[in-house]
């Protein structure tokens, strides 16, 4: 059951990283041409802020469940090994 939940909670950080890249691209491309004064240069920071931060976040996420699935191969060598 728990391997269940770790499996979809990898996949729903997919589906929120493509989600939140569509956001933060319509975000900036509608400040782009908003028509505002500097609003291309805001748009821009948007897109480029807006990146950063969600592969830092995505990055941090994904690091977490690969120390859980390399914490869980350990333990599965280190029983094994224990059985001999």
């Amino acid at each position: 059951m728990r391997e269940f939940f770790i499996n979809w909670s990898e996949r729903l950080i997919t589906a929120f990283v493509v989600m939140g890249g569509l956001f933060v691209l319509i975000a900036g491309l509608g400040a782009m041409f908003s028509g505002m004064p500097g609003g291309f240069w805001r748009g821009l920071g948007i897109l480029v802020g807006g990146s950063i931060y969600l592969m830092v976040a995505a990055g941090f996420m994904y690091v977490a469940f690969g120390i859980y699935r390399n914490t869980q191969e350990t333990n599965r060598l280190l029983a094994e090994l224990l059985r001999k």
